[in-house]
């Protein structure tokens, strides 16, 4: 009896996933399409800013929480492995599919220059975009995010991989908050910035902003299972109290605030774990 009850919450939990998944599909749409744009400058920054862009981060959590809650009899590095392998398939083909396109950013930017080539190449591995294939930077930062989750967990546990994910999401932010003012920033500061964006374009990747998502996903699925998962009323008006804060540097935006509230979001539940 206790199985059967334990087996359908399991069920509709899932289904509350799938259900969230769907709308969250809906939300990237909104993400690119900016409906309210046209209409209403405040119902866009709060449809962009506060709810479209969790749909993402949301995305890659499902990812992590499915590595640990899915029964299986294979460990969680054969897991790992597998699902890296299986991503990197995908971004492959769909990376072939989008090649006349990156072909066609040759022709019309990069004026048939070789040297664009070098740095499609470099975009290919490190950014996961080049010319009007930008969605593909889901998949590559989600493979780099197993890959280093995979090497992480044999010196570290999944909650201390979460925290390493914080850090680097929050040196992300910091990152890309200097990048637009490295001519005020001493030569010591600026110089290595400004190198790694010449290498890496941005901090939308597998280490910056992946990782923290997927860690998370499998730290609440590790909770969870473990029956550990415990709702705090502190915690839950201390998130509700950071995204009114968000709500209200959204509504202001401008300079440095943007990169912030593009970038915090999906931390505020981070409060509740």
């Amino acid at each position: 009896m206790v199985e059967n009850i334990k087996e359908k919450c399991i069920d509709s939990n899932y289904r509350l996933i799938d259900l969230l998944k769907f709308i969250c599909a809906f939300l990237v749409i909104g993400i690119h399409t900016r409906p309210f744009q046209a209409s209403s400058n405040v119902l866009d920054r709060l449809f962009y800013y506060d709810i479209s862009n969790y749909a993402v981060p949301f995305f890659y959590a499902c990812t992590g929480y499915f590595l640990i809650a899915k029964p299986s009899e294979e460990n969680l590095h054969a897991k790992l492995i597998f699902r890296c392998k299986k991503i990197l398939r995908i971004y492959f083909i769909w990376s072939a599919i989008y090649l006349p396109l990156t072909i066609s950013g040759w022709i019309i930017e990069g004026g048939l220059n070789p040297t664009y080539l070098i740095l499609c190449l470099r975009n290919f591995v490190f950014v996961g975009e080049n010319f009007y294939s930008w969605t593909l930077w889901y998949l590559n930062g989600l493979a780099f995010a197993l890959l280093l989750i995979g090497i992480l967990l044999k010196k570290f546990s999944i909650k201390q991989i979460s925290g390493i994910g914080v850090f680097a999401y929050l040196v992300g932010i910091g990152l890309t908050m200097l990048n637009g003012h490295l001519e005020n920033l001493p030569l010591s500061l600026a110089r290595p910035i400004e190198l790694y964006f010449s290498a890496f374009v941005t901090t939308r990747n597998g280490l910056f902003q992946s990782l923290v998502f997927m860690a998370f996903g499998m730290r609440m699925a590790e909770i969870d299972r473990a029956d550990e998962l415990k709702l705090s009323v502190k915690n839950g008006v201390f998130a509700g109290i950071l995204y009114m804060l968000k709500v209200g540097f959204s509504l202001i935006g401008g300079g440095g605030r943007t990169v912030l509230i593009k970038n915090t979001g999906f931390t505020n539940i981070l409060v509740l774990v």
